[in-house]
């Protein structure tokens, strides 16, 4: 019995006679077919969807109607986010809330579920025992098969492929359900046919090997075939054994990356194969639980977002970092490590796990957040700032002291607390060239601690300090006071304290900053000041008080330096401060808008972090993200002031409960889209949803219930609904259900939209249009279907005297095209090549200015135009090397990444020898462009294989951006230079010219 209904639009023309004669045919048909008592089931049910609980940082399952104690052999998850569990007894299924069981129509359960899949159309199958079942327009259905054995399901596209058994293809063991021609019913038939007398396929590894895994990447089709893994793509199939770097073993496990890499493993190895079919073996550095010794085939592999995977090891579970290390999982704090036999990884960055005896467990946040947690008698509590050492050590400020752990960086695993400093209010810590560690002592002065000695001096302040501490690229130290600005100019000499006031006296000054330019910012309560070419002359530039944002708090310069000041209602503004004329102010397109933020920072790679008693919101080159207790953070609260960052792009955050650490530095996953579904529809005592009904004629109660399933936070959400022709505006609740009530209508249209508005989403609106089949009377339909065949032989005819027609036409035209066609393509041949490189692919040098210099002649001034210039390092030594062969192959498949990756609104050619250009248009912001060449950089470094080896070709990126009164030739002349300081800086490098 079905429990919910898609969000897919279902809707009837208005004037459309035809369609709507054929379609209430349909649900006429459709309606004699409803089991009655698994309706009212079905309306109790979707009670307890409507009501989900919130999610937590960590939430267990067990207890819930028939969960407890159970092996779950299977979770899933489908395009709209319903999240399924397959167990001995049952199918689960939770919007973000409780499970509910879904049973079969006719009542009983679904038994020994081992296997889910959706295919690209919204289908599912499951397997249940030895029979599949399929979920089509919420209804399922028996498909016609019986299996051998236990199932595997993978989804191609809108097919899906079965793997029954252990046994080889010619056992019968892979099969194919696709639609029929018509797409009214599925086929089953074998994936590929076997014929005696075809030599080709009788060698096909497949027919005579024991499969016993299958997984899809693209259009290929994955199995581990005894102890090798097998390709099959298009026909072919490729052996990946010893003699491709991949040992003789039992691969039980599969998982697949983002980027196409294929990860397997076996009790004692895993086996990586990259995209371009590279492949590294190593060992798990940890023993393999003794429940895994009896069940092998239960072994499994989770690969995150970032690319790190999970895995059964050492009596619970251990994680491979993407860079490759390997460690325990850190369970949360209160639980102690254990067996887990099945596990997860959902869209919504949580991972899923069954513990036998304490059931199904939800870990939020992995892989980004670890929480920082000490053992220790004295912990620190309201951290403020973190910094390592020259040795390594990780240093915490915090209300309570100083804090110095001995840290191991590979694993951020925390080992003991080597040193205790008590001392209160500390904050801003920063390392000068002698390795010393500083700290400001708010209200009194700075603080000086030597990591070899664990020597501390105090240096007082004239004036109390804020807390505002600033390193500049000369060493100099600039300390914010409630009286201005003290600059120590020596931080390696020793002072007995520090100087006066050198400029703003009598402002308190709560932030330093520098731009891009490296222009020195200082913020003070109601004024922002911009250092002059004169060192102590601040010129103010902003009012702070005409905002409305209240005090100046706190700044961050975006990467297109532009000012993002947040002030003491907890209100960001975007200001543009030009070298000439009046600054330009605007609100930050998609930040909180409620006053909840105190603290703003930007790191490294230049996003935005705004933190505040909800929790952090972060802007990427991606868009914005959200983050709280829900989705992994320790604590919704942040204590304000406290996120810092490591030399190596680490971000340290401090909440009221414990410090949490940002893990993951490349890469933050912003939230998929929401989908609504309407789930119930119910009109008196008829089930209205989607269907013409025989509905009583008078006042009945309408109720309607729908759900946006997230497991993040999901107390956030609302609803915007409407009920066409009753309701004049949206209604907006935090309730997933709508009623009305004495109504007497005979159509009914109902819309509704659901908005996350902590996490910045939103679905598309979900839509139920209905009526009573009592709206046309048996004449009518008579009369309906007597001007449907007319219509019909009208169509019919014109179709066959419109063909008649076209044949002869046809074959005129045929020979028309058949005496212009050689010469169209001998044209179009040498056209294509006067502006392609025949090495590379790629437009040659001519054609790529060109096409520049028309860009920028032919565009508007506030159009965005920006060239990346690229070369390849060391291309000599690969000539030396390889030899021009080499030389030549390198430049070829760097043609090829950048057609396949560049993506549009992209130019890519080739400038001359091994410099390439890619020019950018269409692009909505430079941050954009950054990401997208940030991408660009890291796939051309990929590993590539010539002439047997495996090498590994880096190159250099030199990027410029259009400004007005640029041409082509000063644009790409920047872009060189730029070039030219990456290859001064090491090579191997971005970067962006100034």
């Amino acid at each position: 019995m079905l429990y919910f209904s898609s969000s897919r639009k279902i809707t009837f023309q208005k004037n459309n006679f035809l369609c709507l004669l054929l379609r209430l045919w349909k649900h006429a048909i459709s309606l004699f077919k409803l089991n009655c008592g698994a309706l009212l089931f079905f309306s109790s049910i979707i009670v307890c969807l409507s009501q989900a609980a919130t999610a937590q940082t960590l939430r267990l399952f067990d207890g819930q109607g028939g969960l407890a104690n159970l092996a779950v052999n299977i979770f899933a998850q489908d395009s709209d986010g319903f999240l399924y569990v397959g167990t001995e007894t049952g199918l689960f299924v939770s919007s973000g809330g409780d499970f509910i069981r879904q049973d079969k129509p006719d009542g009983t359960p679904f038994l020994n579920i081992t296997a889910i899949v959706e295919n690209t159309d919204g289908e599912l199958l499951l397997a249940s025992g030895e029979e599949l079942w399929l979920r089509r327009e919420n209804q399922f259905k028996k498909i016609d098969f019986l299996g051998k054995g236990k199932i595997s399901l993978v989804s191609s596209g809108s097919d899906f492929l079965i793997l029954d058994g252990n046994g080889p293809i010619k056992a019968g063991g892979l099969w194919r359900i696709h639609h029929h021609a018509a797409r009214t019913a599925f086929e089953v038939t074998p994936l590929i046919d076997t014929y005696p007398d075809n030599e080709s396929l009788l060698q096909n590894p497949l027919l005579n090997r024991r499969l016993t895994g299958i997984l899809t990447v693209n259009r290929a089709i994955w199995f581990a075939c005894e102890t090798a893994l097998c390709r099959y793509d298009d026909g072919r199939v490729e052996v990946f054994d010893t003699r491709k770097g991949v040992p003789e073993d039992s691969w039980v496990a599969f998982a697949k990356a983002n980027d196409g890499t294929i990860f397997a493993r076996s009790l004692k190895k895993l086996v990586r194969i990259s995209a371009n079919g590279i492949v590294s073996v190593e060992n798990i550095p940890f023993s393999t639980p003794s429940y895994f010794q009896n069940h092998q085939n239960s072994l499994f592999l989770i690969v995150a977002v970032d690319g790190s995977v999970l895995t059964p090891g050492n009596e619970s579970l251990v994680s491979r970092s993407a860079a490759g290390y390997w460690d325990e999982m850190a369970w949360p704090s209160g639980l102690v490590p254990q067996l887990v036999t099945s596990g997860f990884y959902d869209r919504e960055n949580g991972v899923w796990m069954n513990s036998p005896g304490r059931g199904i467990i939800r870990l939020a946040g992995y892989p980004f957040w670890r929480t920082f947690r000490s053992n220790d008698e004295i912990v620190p509590e309201r951290v403020s700032s973190v910094r390592y050492d020259n040795l390594g050590n990780l240093w915490v400020a915090a209300s309570n002291g100083l804090f110095k752990y001995e840290w191991n960086e590979k694993t951020q695993k925390q080992k003991k607390l080597l040193l205790y400093v008590n001392i209160n209010n500390l904050s801003s810590l920063v390392r000068t060239a002698d390795g010393a560690i500083w700290a400001v002592e708010k209200g009194k002065g700075l603080v000086r601690i030597d990591p070899s000695t664990s020597k501390i001096r105090k240096i007082p302040s004239p004036n109390p300090t804020t807390g505002a501490l600033l390193l500049d690229s000369a060493g100099r130290m600039w300390i914010g006071t409630f009286d201005g600005i003290i600059r120590l100019d020596d931080p390696l000499k020793t002072v007995p304290y520090l100087p006066r006031i050198m400029a703003l006296s009598g402002r308190r000054i709560n932030q330093f900053c520098f731009d891009q330019f490296g222009r020195l910012l200082v913020l003070s309560n109601d004024v922002l000041f911009q250092q002059k070419s004169g060192e102590e002359i601040f010129e103010p530039r902003i009012d702070v008080s005409n905002f409305d944002i209240g005090e100046g708090h706190s700044m961050a310069i975006s990467p297109s330096n532009d000012i993002l000041l947040l002030g003491s209602k907890g209100t960001i503004r975007k200001i543009l401060l030009p070298d000439d004329g009046e600054p330009t102010v605007s609100v930050l397109d998609g930040s909180p808008k409620d006053g909840r933020i105190t603290t703003i920072f930007r790191d490294m790679r230049g996003w935005i972090w705004l933190a505040g008693s909800q929790g952090i919101d972060v802007l990427t080159f991606k868009g914005w993200a959200h983050f709280d207790s829900g989705s992994g953070l320790a604590s919704s609260r942040i204590i304000t002031n406290s996120i810092s960052e490591d030399e190596d792009g680490s971000v340290w955050i401090g909440t009221e409960e414990n410090l949490v650490h940002f893990i993951n530095q490349d890469f933050l996953s912003p939230l998929p889209n929401l989908h609504t579904n309407i789930v119930s529809a119910q009109l008196g005592k008829s089930n209205i949803l989607g269907k013409s009904s025989f509905w009583e004629v008078g006042e009945q109660n309408l109720h309607i219930h729908f759900v946006a399933p997230t497991f993040v936070d999901n107390g956030n959400v609302r609803y915007k609904y409407k009920l066409v022709g009753i309701d004049n505006n949206y209604n907006e609740s935090s309730y997933a259900t709508a009623n009305y009530d004495d109504l007497n209508i005979k159509k009914i249209i109902f819309q509704v939209q659901a908005f996350d508005l902590l996490n910045n989403r939103s679905s598309s609106s979900a839509v139920m249009s209905a009526h009573s089949a009592a709206l046309g009377g048996s004449g009518s339909r008579i009369i309906g279907w007597a001007i449907c065949s007319v219509l019909a032989f009208m169509i019919v005819f014109a179709c066959i005297y419109k063909k008649m027609v076209g044949m002869r036409q046809k074959k005129i035209d045929m020979a028309v095209r058949g005496r212009t066609r050689v010469m169209e393509e001998m044209q179009a041949q040498l056209l294509h090549q006067s502006r392609i490189d025949g090495l590379t692919g790629l437009l040659n040098r001519r054609t790529s200015l060109d096409e520049l210099d028309s860009l920028i002649s032919s565009g508007s001034p506030r159009d965005l135009i920006a060239v990346a210039l690229i070369d390849i390092d060391h291309f000599k030594s690969i000539n030396d090397t390889l030899g021009h062969q080499g030389g030549d192959y390198v430049l070829e498949q760097y043609g090829h990444r950048l057609r396949q990756s560049a993506g549009s609104g992209t130019l890519c050619g080739r400038y001359g020898g091994e410099e390439l250009i890619v020019i950018f248009t269409s692009f909505m912001s430079v941050e954009d462009i950054l990401s997208r060449i940030v991408k660009l950089h890291e796939h051309l470094r990929e590993p590539m294989r010539c002439l047997e080896v495996d090498i590994t070709v880096t190159c250099s990126i030199g990027v410029a951006v259009f400004m007005s009164g640029d041409t082509a030739s000063q644009l790409v002349g920047r872009a060189d230079r730029a070039l030219y300081k990456g290859k001064r800086k090491g090579r191997n490098c971005v970067v962006f010219d100034q």
